[in-house]
């Protein structure tokens, strides 16, 4: 969890958040501990994980055995250029606009250390990811954060935006769509009236699409355009999570300020063949996609048939409001399932649930019932 820092909020619901410039504060993400995992004599394949939001599905056998077969005994293509080549034909774009990165974390820390100068004032629309603040604090302590609040249901909040750019000039504005924990999605009016005032005040806007592929097809849009950085992660799509691949869009002058920062070889082999035979088998993942927000909404409809308040959600997970959230964590573990508790988020007896798949689904279900029984 974020601690050490103050939040001063003023009449437009806006907050700063005033940070110890340097100072290197680990996010709380999802996911398991496999330290505490091992001193509970736990094995990792017996936890129900809802705390991380990844392709449910199983990998094809065809990309399994690719990443078997992958060469790991010669360094690796320092270009990705295979991978690059699939990105290129997926998203119908040139590969001088795309950089490969290993996880979109590490293109969040590449965008800071090569775009933002010391103390430049830099804009975050909230509750959201904390990888933004922890990549910004090596360079400033001047973060402005722009909230959604649950008394909007989490609507992303176009006007609050504008009047941000506006007022403050930010040099980068970071906007993640689906948003990160609340699956609000932007649509695309709002997107391009946001685009052009940033390029009208010279802000960079940075638009983390790390979930998109689970948006419904006919809702989303190219948003690579002027004054854009566009984030990817192919974590979440293919389910690699634990070979680290996403990529960044951009203008190639961009592209190329920020592979400059990137160390040699970042991308492993077994993860540039990963991606590219998972671009091979996109049938199956868009498949394994359109599956996901059918279990989403499934398990939605379960939870808010018991009572519960469950926010709507354009991605593979969703919000929602319990009584006591320590209590029901303590419960769900009692069956080895976990959930993401969202006061790192500072949301107050909020949790997140990643889609499983429909069997996983269905015992989370179970386990609920038994807790308010109670």
């Amino acid at each position: 969890m974020l601690k050490n820092y103050v939040i001063i909020p003023d009449n437009n619901n806006d907050c700063t958040r005033c940070f110890n410039k340097g100072e290197r504060m680990g996010s709380e993400h999802g996911g398991l501990n496999y330290s505490e995992l091992r001193k509970l004599g736990i094995s990792p394949d017996d936890v129900l994980d809802f705390s991380v939001s990844i392709n449910p599905d199983p990998l094809p056998d065809s990309v399994l055995e690719d990443i078997r077969n992958s060469c790991i005994i010669r360094y690796p293509d320092s270009d990705s250029g295979l991978l690059k080549n699939s990105i290129a034909a997926y998203n119908n774009i040139e590969t001088d606009s795309i950089l490969v990165v290993n996880g979109t974390s590490q293109g969040m820390f590449l965008i800071v250390s090569s775009l933002l100068k010391e103390n430049q004032c830099v804009a975050i629309v909230e509750p959201t990811y904390s990888e933004y603040y922890d990549a910004c604090r090596l360079k400033t302590d001047n973060i402005i954060s722009v909230r959604m609040t649950p008394q909007e249901s989490f609507r992303i909040s176009t006007s609050r935006i504008l009047e941000t750019v506006q007022s403050k000039k930010p040099a980068l504005l970071w906007l993640c769509s689906p948003n990160n924990p609340t699956g609000s999605y932007l649509n695309e009016e709002d997107f391009e009236t946001i685009r052009k005032a940033c390029v009208q005040e010279g802000t960079l806007l940075i638009l983390d699409e790390a979930y998109v592929c689970f948006v419904q097809e006919k809702k989303r849009y190219n948003p690579l355009r002027e004054g854009v950085i566009v984030l990817r992660s192919m974590t979440k799509d293919f389910s690699i999570p634990g070979l680290r691949l996403g990529y960044i869009l951009s203008s190639p002058t961009i592209i190329q300020r920020i592979k400059k920062w990137q160390p040699e070889w970042s991308i492993s082999a077994p993860a540039q063949v990963a991606g590219v035979a998972g671009f091979r088998e996109l049938d199956y993942f868009k498949n394994s996609w359109r599956k996901t927000t059918e279990r989403r909404d499934f398990l939605k409809k379960n939870l808010e048939d018991l009572g519960l308040t469950v926010y709507d959600s354009c991605s593979n997970f969703f919000l929602v409001e319990v009584d006591d959230a320590e209590a029901l964590k303590t419960h769900l573990w009692k069956d080895l399932i976990l959930v993401r508790d969202c006061s790192s988020f500072s949301l107050v007896n909020t949790i997140r649930i990643g889609i499983r798949t429909d069997e996983d689904n269905h015992k989370l279900i179970q386990s609920f019932k038994s807790y308010l029984k109670k």
